[in-house]
């Protein structure tokens, strides 16, 4: 019996440490923007003027008082230079700062009912540091003393310096770039043709920088926004709106969005799967990540979550990047490139641990570079096997395409290119 218990308290601790698990944050109020120091201090913030803070990884979360609530307590961005200062922006014009960790907030301007939001904040040490928002950008060299103003010709979402003149915000469907400390912008022309707001920007070292919104593609760079690349279409199945995304390293990310779908890659973007969150379905707001493997995210309904082992796939995988889904897989088209036909080879087969094969859909689309739908080649049940389908590209023009076989709420995409 001593032994049986030992394995059984064996299985749980894994079965918890390989998974998202729930962080108590003690509200309910939406939270927006979550971001750490180190291992252990990290703060959170959102609706209702809540900030949060935790010391011990987030095992307990400390609500922080604060004066946003005079200026309606919308609360977007918080950046944590050291354990001492952090800086603080939302909506009604709202810029806090604090020189001790929390203990007592300098108001470096609160409570104007006719202004707009701060939704962006970066430093780049105590003093240096820029906000954007409401069609500015605001630049201070002394902690919030004195601002320089740049006027944008948008709503601004996010925004990052690489060193004092090397900048970016983000805004709907575009991203914006300075080499003049912010005071001047240009646009980088992201190949995206859609509306919706990228919220959030993720850059690794300086260089690489990606990007996300609503149901279409991830877009990347690996030269800060000289050029652009569009990796996968991301359209998630069923379909959410993507709202979040981070990246750890160059391969490894996750995007997260409506309904609490989380989605990851280990490969830079050109596959995602979906992980095994549970079954909170409050939307994902922002995701930080410490490393590979120890990550935050929070969102809706006061939702913090947390890995420790970079999460666990939905239908029971390894985090292995190598390794391919036990229940299908999507082979590279043949010829490639083609004109104006090529064949797509998949294989469905046995394995999966928590749903009956046959009884949920195969769908295989065929997408543009910009995301959208060219062709729908499979919609239907299908038995374990290997399938070939035939794509006709005689009817589309010339240029880089990608297929994408979703199947259980998980999901693979290649890339093919037609030349006529």
């Amino acid at each position: 019996m001593k032994k049986l218990f030992i394995i059984i308290l064996m299985l749980t601790a894994f079965s918890v440490n390989a998974q998202w698990v729930v962080q108590t944050s003690g509200i309910s109020a939406n939270l927006y923007d979550v971001e750490f120091i180190n291992r252990y201090t990290g703060w959170a913030l959102g609706d209702g003027g809540y900030v949060l803070k935790t010391t011990n990884g987030g095992i307990n979360w400390m609500n922080i008082p604060n004066p946003s609530i005079i200026g309606g307590g919308i609360l977007s961005s918080i950046f944590p230079v050291d354990s001492l200062y952090c800086y603080v922006s939302g909506g009604h014009d709202v810029i806090l700062k604090t020189t001790n960790g929390g203990a007592n907030w300098i108001e470096i301007s609160n409570g104007n009912p006719n202004g707009g939001i701060y939704n962006g904040v970066h430093f780049l040490n105590r003093d240096t540091g820029w906000f954007c928002g409401s069609s500015r950008v605001l630049r201070t060299t002394n902690g919030g003393l004195t601002f320089d103003t740049a006027h944008t010709i948008s709503f601004n979402s996010d925004i990052y310096f690489r060193n004092f003149n090397e900048g970016l915000y983000c805004t709907a469907g575009r991203v914006f770039k300075s080499t003049n400390s912010g005071m001047n912008w240009f646009d980088t022309n992201v190949p995206s043709s859609y509306a919706y707001e990228f919220r959030k920007l993720s850059v690794v070292n300086s260089q690489y920088v990606y990007v996300i919104a609503g149901q279409s593609p991830l877009y990347r760079s690996t030269d800060f926004c000289n050029t652009w690349q569009v990796l996968d279409t991301l359209h998630s199945y069923p379909p959410s709106v993507m709202q979040a995304v981070a990246f750890s390293s160059v391969n490894t990310g996750w995007a997260g969005g409506s309904y609490g779908y989380l989605y990851k890659t280990t490969n830079g973007g050109y596959n995602w799967y979906r992980q095994n969150t549970g079954s909170n379905q409050a939307f994902w707001g922002s995701i930080y990540c410490f490393n590979d493997s120890v990550v935050w995210g929070v969102g809706g309904a006061g939702k913090i979550m947390h890995t420790t082992n970079g999460g666990e796939w939905l239908v029971g995988v390894s985090n292995n990047g190598n390794e391919v889904l036990k229940g299908f897989a999507l082979y590279q088209n043949y010829p490639n490139p083609f004109n104006p036909t090529t064949i797509i080879k998949f294989q469905v087969v046995n394995g999966f641990p928590i749903k009956t094969l046959g009884n949920d859909k195969v769908v295989l689309k065929v997408f543009d570079v910009l995301g959208r739908e060219v062709q729908t080649l499979v919609n239907e049940s299908l038995n374990p096997g290997t399938y070939e389908v035939t794509f006709d590209g005689s009817k589309i023009s010339s240029g880089v395409y990608f297929y994408r076989l979703y199947y259980l709420n998980s999901v693979q995409t290649k890339k093919f290119s037609l030349l006529k």
